[in-house]
């Protein structure tokens, strides 16, 4: 087979190639490249590229389908690609191969068109090619190459021009020229019966090499005259625009644009015809293309003259759009929402290069540093840091995209920063590496100011260290658990009190402190309180027994608190030790005790003086009113009673006396068998009164009395004679064991004798009783009488007193069981 070169395609095929924006190779059955067009020979700058082996620059190793819907089946190596049964209709999509671009590889697809070229009859013995298959040699092949625009033109941006000076260049150096004439290649200016047969077949060989691609294009393709009217087309055509092929040949090229553009494009190519006027062609320009059904698409239009002027076709390539607007204005929004986000964030937001040099800042970081957006783009990041980290910052970057070693990287760290002012300030810093392609890594960072934040946490430390300042300053104990009933914390008190350290107590369930009885239950305790909410000892205060650490008890009380905390329960409990107060308590109920029998052996002034001095006391006072009260024929009456009556009946009838002894605010001296003796209250507050609150108790002892009787007592009545007599008397406590306050003087003599030389029943008084008891009360002189010891002596018996309402008793006749009777009722009536 004779080898198609380079030289052996037909110029217009060579300009249409190179006028497509797509990658496209010519290759040989062998993998030889043949041809490569112009974005293919910037895409793959490796050296020469025709020549050259297809695999050095496409791989097949990786070839995996991407749509199954249009694909048959992926292959894995150049020979499998071209095997001659798996095209349809000489056309073949092959998904998932390697493009290397530069030192750079990426996946893409291919569109191979396979064009027949057969056995040449300048050769008749040859029989195969180089690969030795006939059915395989007899093809050359058209690689579009998928995906390759894009990156092509980020690389390598087009030079003006370009694809018209392609065209010229083919021109020039094309030994022959060729137009299209009715979809028929013939030599300029010559018939065909005048060219060598040979010649005529590889003209035939040219024109369907030109089809073939033509058809394998990925864009619309239309071949026009110099009055535009279209004269071929390629399926793609028919496919973007609507119309078939048969309905667009012979139509104006109007028909796919609007009516500005179609008149444009009239003028320009009559300019171009007349005078040469090259502005459009080689060029691309974007216009608004229409569809057979009306609609309208952006599309980018090249024109390219094989032949120049002296050919009167135009070839006419054009690329939808569409899809690379949506995507630009999908890429505008995404990137006007990026930067909405970006600027609506609080934190200030850095993006450095791979060298710490700002490329973009938001404006939270312009607020937060002082300086412009402006004044940060360019410069390096350690702008914004003290010096003595700011020297370190680029070793920082440099080292790490050296050995890959993540020390900041993916980190969040606390540091100082500068403003623009110069002052520093407290931030956190997040760093994050992101890579944009394989060659451009930038490094993104989130700067938040965390002065308010820190000062803050300092005032919470500051309050949170008062709180258990004050917490350890409490005399009480406190212990915090949760629901478990695992200690959380504990005060000094708590310490002070049980004995364990602190760390002993966190962390360990607080029936530590329990006696065993209560320790087995106390955690069901609170898990019941937890299923029913019903508070047993939540809010209220107990006393209770806890252990110390040594395993010795104490009394205690028990305050236990609720609190919620991050969505949980905490209980609270003070601890008081009350062993002291117990102590204390059990002193003064034993004292109070004392008390209340000191104070009913002796008179509360006299207690409280011998309380205070337990040394002897005796007193003078001048004015003392004495009373002796005596049951008549007791002797005789209890001679035939039992002990237990005689006691039982004293009881009764002197705690009646007693009752109207607090009644009256007197001293009772003593009792002496069945002698009742009381005096006033030996104290010069209140003596002047002394001596009538003396009668009134004494008209009171005969209503009692009268009151016992009525009572029917088991052993009849009794009678009383009661003697009254007063002046000065010595008195004082008597003894260390059973305490007595005794007085003695002449007025207890003569009050004794006036109750023994008496009237039974009657109250028998000497003349200074009549004296000081005033006008309340009414007397009857009884004459002279002889007294033991005193001799004559006039006698007076007090009768009555007029009313007066005196405080109540401090004894209580109710306890006593006799408050109906005539005695108590007759005490009444002076309440």
């Amino acid at each position: 087979m004779q080898t198609v070169g380079m030289t052996m395609l037909p110029p217009h095929l060579r300009t249409i190639l190179d006028a497509s924006p797509s990658a496209a190779l010519v290759v040989e059955s062998d993998g030889v490249i043949r041809y490569a067009n112009q974005a293919a020979r910037l895409q793959l700058d490796r050296g020469e590229i025709v020549g050259g082996s297809l695999t050095n620059f496409l791989s097949f190793t990786a070839a995996a389908p991407l749509d199954h819907a249009n694909l048959l089946h992926a292959t894995s190596s150049w020979e499998e690609a071209i095997e001659p049964n798996s095209f349809i209709d000489d056309i073949k999509t092959v998904n998932g191969v390697n493009i290397q671009y530069s030192i750079d590889f990426y996946s893409a697809a291919i569109t191979l068109a396979r064009i027949n070229v057969g056995e040449t009859p300048s050769d008749p013995h040859a029989t195969s090619g180089r690969s030795g298959n006939p059915l395989v040699d007899q093809y050359l092949y058209c690689l579009y190459i998928h995906g390759m625009t894009k990156e092509m033109t980020r690389r390598h941006p087009p030079e003006k021009g370009f694809v018209r000076q392609s065209l010229q260049n083919d021109f020039d150096e094309s030994p022959n020229s060729f137009r299209v004439n009715s979809l028929l290649f013939q030599e300029n200016g010559a018939s065909p019966e005048a060219q060598d047969t040979t010649y005529q077949i590889q003209s035939l060989d040219h024109h369907s090499i030109s089809l073939a691609a033509l058809d394998a294009s990925f864009h619309a393709l239309f071949v026009i005259n110099e009055l535009c009217a279209i004269q071929m087309v390629n399926p793609r055509s028919s496919e973007v625009f609507g119309w078939t092929q048969e309905e667009f040949i012979g139509q104006k090229l109007n028909i796919i644009m609007s009516h500005d553009v179609a008149t444009l494009y009239d003028k320009y190519f009559k300019e171009y015809f007349k005078k040469g006027e090259t502005t459009l062609i080689g060029n691309q320009n974007e216009v608004t293309a229409r569809r057979k059904d009306g609609s309208t698409f952006p599309a980018a239009l090249t024109l390219a003259h094989p032949q120049g002027r002296a050919s009167s076709l135009i070839c006419v390539l054009i690329r939808d759009l569409s899809t690379e607007k949506a995507a630009q204005e999908l890429l505008v929004h995404e990137q006007m929402l990026t930067s909405g986000i970006i600027d609506a964030s609080f934190d200030g937001l850095f993006v450095i290069s791979d060298r710490g040099v700002i490329q973009r800042v938001n404006k939270a970081s312009c607020k937060l540093f002082g300086w412009s957006e402006e004044e940060f783009i360019g410069q390096n990041i350690n702008m914004i840091m003290p010096k003595h980290h700011a020297e370190r910052h680029d070793s920082y970057l440099s080292q790490y995209m050296q050995t890959g070693v993540r020390r900041i990287i993916g980190k969040e760290r606390e540091l100082e920063a500068c403003r623009k002012d110069g002052t520093t300030f407290t931030c956190t810093l997040g760093l994050a590496e992101v890579v944009t392609n394989e060659t451009t890594t930038q490094f993104v960072g989130f700067v938040r100011d965390v002065t308010l934040q820190k000062e803050a946490l300092k005032a919470v430390k500051e309050e949170q260290n008062l709180i258990s300042k004050i917490l350890d300053a409490s005399f009480d104990s406190l212990l915090v658990i949760n629901e478990k009933g695992i200690i959380q914390r504990v005060n000094e008190a708590a310490i002070r009190t049980f004995g364990w350290t602190r760390e002993e107590f966190i962390g360990t369930n607080i029936n530590i402190i329990m006696p065993p009885l209560h320790a087995a239950k106390h955690d069901s305790y609170i898990q019941k309180y937890l299923a029913t909410g019903f508070k047993k000892m939540i809010g209220k205060q107990r006393e209770v027994e806890s252990l110390h650490k040594d395993g010795s008890t104490f009394p205690c009380t028990l305050g236990l608190a609720e609190v919620s905390h991050k969505g949980s329960k905490l209980f609270v409990g003070f601890v008081k030790d009350v062993t002291i107060q117990k102590e204390l308590l059990i002193a003064n109920a034993e004292r109070e005790a004392s008390d209340t029998l000191l104070y009913n052996i002796l008179p509360v002034h006299i207690a409280n003086r011998l309380k205070q001095d337990p040394g002897h006391i005796a007193d003078h006072y001048e004015n003392t009113t004495i009373l002796f009260a005596d049951i008549v024929g007791f002797t005789d009456r209890t001679s035939k009673m039992t002990p237990h009556d005689v006691v039982t009946m004293l009881n009764d009838l002197f705690s009646r006396f007693d009752y109207l002894v607090g009644i009256y605010d007197l001293n009772k001296v003593k009792t002496i068998g069945d002698c009742y003796m009381v005096s006033s209250i030996p104290s010069s507050e209140i003596e002047n009164d002394g001596c009538a609150r003396v009668c009134r108790f004494a008209l009171d002892l005969m209503k009692a009395v009268q009151g016992f009787n009525n009572a029917g007592p088991q052993h009849g009545h009794v009678t009383l004679r009661v003697g009254i007599s007063c002046g000065s008397v010595v008195a004082g406590v008597v003894g260390t064991k059973r305490y007595l306050f005794d007085v003695w003087g002449d007025a207890v003599n003569v009050a004794a004798r006036m109750e023994q030389h008496g009237v039974p029943g009657q109250i028998q008084v000497t003349q200074s009783v009549v004296h000081n008891a005033g006008n309340e009360f009414s007397f009857e002189s009884r004459g002279m009488i002889h007294l033991k010891g005193k001799g004559p002596m006039e006698a007076f018996i007090l009768k009555s007193a007029k009313s007066i309402r005196h405080q109540r008793s401090v004894y209580d006749p109710y306890a006593m069981g006799f408050e109906n009777t005539p005695c108590i009722r007759a005490s009444s009536n002076y309440l």
